[in-house]
Parts: structure tokens; sequence; C-alpha cells
């Protein structure tokens, strides 16, 4: 039987005409149904008859056969799984099945409404079809194109989480995703299918932000995943708008005139915004200012969510050698999920960041940080409103702008972070277009930026940035023994002495720069942090936490404009500081006790500068 995608058996013609191709895709069914049984009719069936079972849980065997990415076929196991339901259906749902092979294929699930269906199906017990419903599930969803070409080699684990994390989630919400996916149009296509996997699923949602601007993602994904910065559709106004009032109580209604928008402004992952005006007394003018909570279904979600993680670390930590997982520290890398995913509801940890944010940013007038108005609660943030835009559509249409502002993003998310005056710089931990706007009609910068939604701070020590500022230097110099000098800037505790460990963490090195990232630089050490978590040392979480902002960054700065590359833009704003150094390097270079310091704004000795000028003359020369 030939392969057939998700789309293609969804999308193939009725089987009553044998000639056509759906002929293909019929299994030995009994007489009566073959003239009405193809996939397309299949598939929202037996999904449907999966999520209304009472028996469905942790049913699902797990690890996955090695050789399953290959021969897994969801056409031919979808239609093998429904001929098998078919066989045990009560005569109900049967004749159900009947009457919708009878309509055209455009009517034949609108036909019933979803709780018709979920009332009808829900004798069936469906504990021994969980796993093969689950799987197709999974497959047809196209979830697993998100992986990049360049991770592919992580598939197994992407799959058998997802499977694992579906088996145990709740029966109402996995009911809600399979028949989400199952109502979709027919022709939808996979960002449409990915993007239903994931609603209401904010674990999954917080992964596809990351992802979006990923550049190794393909196109089409990326655009749908774009949607979820901002623009996700699962609150309702009016029960989002009751918990405002409610939270808020009637006294500051009253004493701030308080009037919301009827709509709901902007929503994400975990938030939603709705815009409101108030007057602040003794006042004339209304301010205008935006109230953002947390989506009431929320909470229970990440509650459940979070203890699926623990349980998906103990079954990753039991089957660590099955999926050639090495030394990677799975407990600490899942619990660092589990807590920012835990993070995400709590309100006030946020409103302390965005005081703390605005107090960093209160004398750089290239950058907002909104405003927090002192009668917030536990469970509204109510702040300055922000007339803006994501960054990504600023200027659209007009290349020299954009550019500007691709050079601005560079400059205030990366170098004013690395090379930063205080002893203790501040960044934003989750940069996504959706969280950074370019803000419109000021008459004194149209190039402003504003940073939204501070959930995750980011405190980023002097040591720590001169040390990361080695690492890059170490990459662009393709210099091994400079990375291996600064690896501890990237791990906790010390870095080991028993030569066999330290020879594995050479290879680790010397493997990363053979397979140099082609994106960024960012991207390269991100390759190295993966390589050092399979070794088993335990990250630094802020640096991970920077890194991983950056490579956003990166695909954001590609977007606004890709001639403008990550790293040498970096390197041209370090080179701006070296140059007005020079006065006080040319001091140093004449006490040779100073000629190796780093006690500058660009946190590069001498010798750095001497380092980088001899490659670019070397690379002069092999070029000619």
């Amino acid at each position: 039987m030939p392969g057939f995608s998700f789309v293609e058996v969804w999308n193939c013609v009725w089987a009553r005409d044998l000639v056509s191709g759906s002929r293909q895709l019929l299994f030995r069914w009994p007489k009566a149904f073959r003239p009405f049984v193809t996939f397309r009719f299949a598939f929202p069936f037996f999904v449907t008859f999966l999520v209304v079972s009472d028996c469905l849980w942790a049913e699902v065997p797990l690890p996955t056969p090695k050789d399953h990415y290959q021969n897994f076929d969801v056409g031919e196991v979808g239609l093998k799984l429904f001929s098998e339901v078919l066989g045990e259906a009560d005569p109900v749902v049967q004749k159900a099945m009947l009457e919708l092979a009878s309509a055209p294929p455009a009517e034949s699930i609108a036909k019933i409404p979803r709780g018709e269906a979920e009332a009808v199906l829900r004798t069936m017990d469906w504990k021994k079809w969980k796993a093969s419903a689950l799987e197709v599930f999974l497959h047809s969803s196209g979830v697993l194109d998100v992986i990049p070409a360049s991770a592919k080699e992580w598939t197994p684990i992407v799959h058998d989480g997802l499977l694992y994390f579906l088996d145990h989630l709740d029966e109402a919400r996995l009911m809600d995703r399979v028949l989400d996916l199952v109502y979709l149009p027919a022709d939808s296509g996979r960002g449409e299918r990915i993007l239903q996997f994931a609603a209401r699923t904010p674990t999954f949602q917080k992964v596809g932000q990351i992802l979006a601007r990923d550049t190794g993602v393909e196109a089409d994904i990326q655009k749908a995943l774009q949607t979820l910065e901002n623009t996700v559709q699962t609150a309702s106004y009016k029960e989002i708008a009751t918990g405002i009032r409610t939270s808020l109580g009637p006294d500051i209604i009253q004493k701030y005139d308080f009037k919301l928008a009827d709509r709901i402004l902007a929503e994400a992952s975990v938030g939603a915004v709705i815009r409101a005006s108030l007057r602040v007394p003794g006042e004339n003018e209304r301010r205008d200012v935006v109230c953002k909570v947390i989506k009431p279904y929320v909470y229970r979600a990440i509650g459940e969510e979070v203890a699926i993680i623990d349980e998906l670390t103990r079954y990753f930590v039991q089957h660590r050698d099955y999926y050639a997982l090495g030394g990677l520290p799975l407990t600490e890398m899942f619990q660092g999920v589990r807590k920012s995913m835990a993070n995400e509801i709590k309100i006030e940890g946020e409103q302390q960041n965005l005081l703390r944010a605005a107090n960093y940013y209160r004398n750089d007038p290239k950058i907002l940080v909104p405003r927090l108005y002192p009668f917030s609660t536990k469970q509204v943030t109510v702040m300055e409103f922000v007339r803006g835009e994501k960054i990504s559509n600023a200027f659209s249409g007009d290349g020299r702008r954009r550019a500007i502002m691709a050079r601005r993003l560079g400059d205030a998310l990366t170098s004013d972070v690395l090379f930063s005056k205080e002893d203790e710089a501040v960044f934003h931990g989750d940069p996504h277009a959706g969280n950074v706007f370019h803000v419109l009609a000021d008459p004194n910068d149209p190039y402003r930026i504003a940073l939204l939604d501070w959930g995750l701070l980011g405190l980023f020590p002097r040591p720590q940035r001169a040390q990361l500022v080695q690492l890059m230097l170490g990459i662009q110099l393709n210099d091994a023994r400079r990375l291996r000098k600064h690896l501890g800037a990237l791990v906790e505790g010390e870095l080991p002495r028993d030569p066999t460990r330290s020879a594995r963490l050479d290879k680790a090195i010397k493997d990363t720069l053979h397979q140099r990232s082609k994106r960024s630089g960012f991207d390269t050490l991100g390759d190295l942090i993966l390589r050092l978590g399979k070794e088993g040392y335990v990250l630094r979480f802020n640096i991970a936490l920077f890194i991983k902002s950056q490579v956003t960054i990166a695909g954001i700065l590609a977007g606004l404009d890709p001639a403008l590359k990550q790293d040498d833009y970096v390197m041209q704003r370090a080179s701006g500081f070296v140059r007005r150094e020079l006065h006080k390097r040319l001091l140093y270079a004449l006490w040779i006790p100073a000629w190796n310091s780093h006690s500058y704004r660009s946190m590069l000795s001498n010798e750095d500068v001497k380092d980088v000028l001899a490659h670019r003359v070397f690379g002069w020369f092999r070029r000619r």
C-alpha cells in the first residue's frame, strides 16, 4: 500500500466509485461497508472514540521501536484501526456512520455537532486501541515537522515525549485537542493543524513561541507559530472582564473611573490583555492602560502539565540509554522547564520584574518599559498602554528603516547587555516578537522599542559577561583553547580534572567548532550547551537563558534585515568600544603587566585585540 500524507488521505474522494484512487485506502471490510469507507471518513470517528472513553489512562507502550520512523504510515494504521473499531461498534454508531457516508465530503463532519458525537460514542471501550489512536493523532497533526532539519536526531525523544504527555493528559483536554483537529476544514495546512495540536496547552505553546523565529524551522510553520506571540484566541471576553472587575474591586473602579474596552486586545499562551482607560484623581485627562490577567483555564492546565513534566523526567531518566542521552542532566533540565512554566502564573513576580526593569532603563530614552500602576493585584496587572506594533512588523515595506530598526534591536537586547556599564546587567528572558514592540508615533524617536511581559528577567554580572565575550571570540577565531579556558562560564561547579572526562570535554569543543552553526555564534554556543548537557554538566541558568534569548533575537533580526549578521554586528559594536578606548590601551601597552587587562567597556584585552587583528590579516591572505 503506498504511503499517503495526512492531507492527501484526508482529501481523498469517497470510496463509492471503486475506480477512484480511494480504493487504495480500503482494507478487508465487510461488503456492506466497503463502499463507504475511506480515511477521510474514518479519522474523525476513531479519534472521537478515543477521547470519549473513560478507560484511557497511561496505556501507550514506550519506548517506540527505532524502525517506527521509517515504516509508520499514518493512512494505513488509521484505516486498520478504524476497521477494528467498526467491527465492535454499537449498531447506533454504525447507523450514524452510514448516514454520514451518504453526505457530500464537505458536509460529512459538520452534520454531527461535537457534543452529539461525544454523547453517541461515549459507550465504547477504547483501552486496547488507545496507543494506535494517539500515534495517528500525533503524526497527522504535523507537529513533528516543527523539528528543524539540524535537530532530526532528536525526533525519537520529541515523539515519545509528546506521546507520553498526551497519554497522561486529562481526558477532557485531550478530547478538545483531538476534536479541534478533526473539525478543522479539510484544506487546512500543516501550520493550522500544529496550532490546533498546541491550543490551550501552555507548555506546547511556549515551545512554539521559542521556535517561531528559528530560521531552521520551515517558513510556513514559522508563520503559523508566530501567531502564538500575541494573537491566540482561546479566552472569553466576558470571563476575563469579569475577573478584572472582581479583582480590582468596586472602590478602585469608582475612584479611578475605570472603563474596560469591549474586546480582548491581545492574547498569548498564558495571559490575555484588555485595554482600559482611567482618570487619576485630580487630573482632567484620561489615561490609556491595559489590564493583563492569566487566563482562568491556564492555572489548572499548568498545574497538570508541571506534574506530567515530573513524570516525564523520571521516564527519560529511566530510559536514558535507549535514547542515547548520555550524561545529560535530565532532572535539572526538566526542573528548569517546570520552574519556568510555574513562574508563568506568578503575577506578583512579573510585577516585581517590571518594576526592576523600569528602574534599570529609566535613563535610556531608546527603551520604554510600561509603567506599573500601584493598585495592581495578585490577579491583575494594570500598566501603561503602549501604542505600538510587533517589532517584526515595523516599517513594513521600507527596507532602509527596517535595517535601522534591526540595529536598534541588536543594540538594545544584545550589545547594550553584554557591554553594559552596570556591574549587573538586566536582560529580557523571553524576547519573542510579541513581547518586543516598535513604539508608534513617538515624536522624539521613531525607532523606540518597548519591552513588554517581564515574566522572565535575567541578571548578568560583569564577570560572566566577560567570559561569554571570550567564548564568542573563541568561536569567531575558531580557538578551541580559548573556549576551553572560559567554559566555566557555562556550567555550575568546577570543570573536571580527570583525564578521561577532560578528553571528552575537549572533544565536545572540537566537534562544536567543526560543526559550527551557519546561523550565528549564539546558535553555536547553544550546540555546545547541548553537548555539555549530554556529558552531565549542569548549566548556569542565566547564561543559558541569555543565549536562548539571543537565538530568538537572531530570528527577528533576519526578518528585519536579512543582510545583517548578528555576530558581525556584535563584533562591530565591540570594535567601536575598542576605538574609544585607545588612549587607555596605549597607556596600558606601556605597562606590560596590564597588557592582558580586561578592564575596558569592551572587556577585550590588548592581547584579544591583537588576536582578532591577526585572524583578519591571515584570513585576508588566505582569501587571496
